[in-house]
């Protein structure tokens, strides 16, 4: 099935157009200061680079956090707003799900992180199976402390969190980490519409209510580990 995907969980927005596992056309933009004011832009572009009209999209994939607040809303109300013109079944998938994606043929867990707030990241678990991904840690929110308590083994660390702590990452777990390829530091629309194929398969499609996956701690929550590292010795 011909496949339209969307990553707008960063600032680095990814639209990309599949035939099944099949990747067609890809577009990114780096750094992107308006999903609003880009992404439908950047759909038209790629669907004519091809050229393929949108009628021949059979099926909408999109991220759906954690990530940017604003970006996840961008990205699904936009894709909502295609679903309700166009009546296509619509799959969303979780932003670091996706990311797992990136490395398919590891041998060991990965861990995808993205940046959160000040001094926090978002990150889970995922270990691939017989050509399966297998969570191993749901989505998390925490501390770069918190994060490293939960590795217990040699594992695949990228993304933008990745990238921001991975000095203090290393000091930290010294052998431990295994820093991941380059091409899979940014969230892909590609892996987005690979990690939703089994869903469309089994017709696991979104219903009518939808929600970003934010993946937030409470405000008490920061305020209690603040005031835990301020007393800290």
């Amino acid at each position: 099935m011909k496949l339209l995907a969307v990553e707008t969980a960063t600032r680095y927005q990814s639209v990309a157009l599949m035939d099944g596992k099949i990747l067609l056309a890809e577009k990114s933009q780096d750094n992107c200061s308006s999903h609003a004011g880009s992404l439908i832009p950047a759909i038209q572009d790629l669907l004519a680079s091809l050229p393929c009209p949108f009628s021949a999209i059979e099926g909408l994939t999109v991220s759906s956090g954690p990530g940017s607040f604003t970006g996840l809303r961008v990205g699904l109300s936009t894709m909502v707003g295609f679903r309700t013109v166009t009546g296509l079944p619509l799959v969303t998938v979780p932003t670091l799900e996706a990311m797992a994606w990136s490395h398919r043929s590891s041998v060991y867990p990965v861990c995808p992180m993205l940046v959160a707030r000040t001094n926090e990241v978002y990150w889970a678990q995922f270990q691939w199976k017989d050509g399966h991904v297998v969570r191993l840690l749901e989505d998390r929110v925490g501390t770069i402390r918190d994060m490293m308590d939960s590795i217990r083994q040699p594992t695949v660390f990228f993304g933008e969190g990745w990238l921001r702590h991975q000095r203090v990452i290393m000091e930290a777990l010294g052998d431990v980490p295994i820093c991941g390829v380059s091409e899979s530091m940014n969230p892909s629309a590609y892996h987005v519409g690979l990690a939703s194929l089994d869903a469309f398969q089994t017709g696991q499609v979104a219903g009518s209510h939808l929600s970003p996956h934010y993946v937030q701690r409470s405000e008490a929550e920061v305020q209690w580990d603040l005031k835990r590292r301020r007393t800290s010795p």
